[in-house]
């Protein structure tokens, strides 16, 4: 299929005059998948989605793509009136795995033998939770936190799956790191200030621990040393980057933040996956999957648990932040041994302890790398979810038809590229 240019549609027309005398060309999408990422790619916001009718309309970056032609996937992207947004807070990462994410698809970092996840409706949150926890447990809490007189839209704890099951979606040399939202709610501990203080000083706190000393006294040479690392490289990040910890600081900058931040960031990231990849030819291939799935069952206890000490007159230092969110990170420190209990229980006995604690922190300081060379939201917009189409929209290439909803006659045959 021939790609349109956003730009090249801004050199085609320059008015409403020029354009009102030249007719915008016709395209045709040979996929579902082909046309609904024409939008993302373009910086656009799909407002109807019904392709199965001849139905569609996006809009954004001064851009719009409506149905034009005789086939039902015919479109044309037309230039708007000019506007004062930025053309490059507008654009997506250009990956075919950032494309997912539009459908509420959540990649999987293959290399952690991690699957994709569907994460993008309440039903899709519920099926992911109980497959890496099949007690049914953690699921319960995420139901019972969406409670209609609660938060009906937050997945707290949960949210944590994003940047720890995905890849580093960032492209190296570029500063275009803005994403499409796959969930109704995205941001978490790990994106927020208060989790990155917090985690700060009770890593501190952990490694200087007796108890921490003496548990690394049965471990090998190179895995006690990887929460230093792990310290040592925050601080690093820390003095560096006044972004690094602070959120509303970085997202000042969507897709023009500081090209040195983001490398050091992304370089991080790489060394905490490379440790994570050495437990992982260790161990067994599942040991990622289950450390995840172990946190995430104890992740979403935090937002209830945070409260309650709070209005116990238990909580703990908030070091001048939110004292809600900065309760939730401790009480992330506080869930490890049963982090650790609930590995040695999925089959991971034998290996050390020091080495399962070490192997959770680098994981969370991961999933804080990741997070800022990422951006899907800014400040406090957490329930969102207009970008978003239903998963079943996403077409593998395999497939020879696109099925459109659960009725038999709503479909629509996708012709072979």
């Amino acid at each position: 299929m021939t790609q349109f240019s956003v730009q090249e549609s801004k050199t085609q027309s320059t008015s409403i005059g020029s354009m009102a005398e030249q007719e915008a060309p016709a395209f045709t999408a040979t996929t579902l998948t082909e046309l609904a990422t024409q939008a993302i790619r373009h910086g656009m916001t799909w407002t109807v989605f019904r392709p199965e009718h001849g139905v569609f309309l996006a809009e954004g970056n001064g851009h719009t793509l409506r149905p034009k032609g005789q086939q039902l996937l015919d479109f044309e992207i037309v230039p708007n009136p000019p506007s004062k947004s930025k053309v490059l807070d507008h654009l997506y990462i250009p990956s075919p795995l950032v494309d997912k994410l539009f459908f509420g698809i959540l990649p999987g970092y293959e290399p952690f033998h991690l699957p994709d996840y569907r994460i993008g409706s309440t039903t899709d949150v519920y099926t992911t939770m109980y497959s890496l926890d099949p007690t049914g447990s953690a699921t319960k809490k995420i139901r019972d936190n969406r409670h209609p007189s609660f938060a009906p839209d937050c997945l707290f704890g949960f949210s944590d799956i994003i940047p720890l099951a995905a890849p580093m979606l960032r492209q190296y040399s570029s500063t275009i790191i803005r994403l499409p939202i796959p969930a109704q709610y995205t941001v978490g501990l790990l994106t927020h200030k208060e989790g990155f203080v917090v985690f700060r000083h009770r890593l501190n706190r952990f490694i200087a621990s007796p108890r921490y000393v003496t548990e690394r006294k049965d471990t090998g040479l190179y895995a006690p040393y990887i929460a230093f690392w792990v310290r040592d490289k925050y601080c690093e990040l820390m003095e560096h980057f006044p972004e690094w910890e602070d959120e509303v600081l970085a997202n000042k900058q969507i897709n023009n933040r500081s090209m040195q931040f983001l490398d050091a960031c992304n370089a991080a990231w790489d060394y905490c996956t490379g440790h994570l990849s050495n437990l992982i030819r260790t161990y067994g291939k599942n040991f990622y999957r289950d450390l995840m799935a172990a946190h995430l069952k104890h992740a979403v206890n935090w937002w209830h648990q945070a409260w309650n000490r709070m209005r116990a007159g238990e909580a703990r230092d908030n070091y001048g932040l939110r004292d809600y969110i900065a309760e939730g990170m401790h009480l992330y420190w506080d869930y490890l041994d049963l982090v650790v209990k609930e590995m040695q229980e999925r089959g991971w006995s034998e290996v050390p302890l020091a080495t399962l604690k070490d192997a959770w922190i680098v994981m969370v300081f991961r999933g804080f790398c990741w997070w800022r060379c990422h951006w899907m939201m800014e400040g406090q917009e957490m329930c969102v979810a207009p970008e978003r189409l239903p998963s079943e929209y996403y077409e593998d290439s395999s497939e020879d038809a696109r099925y459109l909803g659960e009725k038999e006659d709503e479909y629509v045959v996708v012709a072979k590229a």
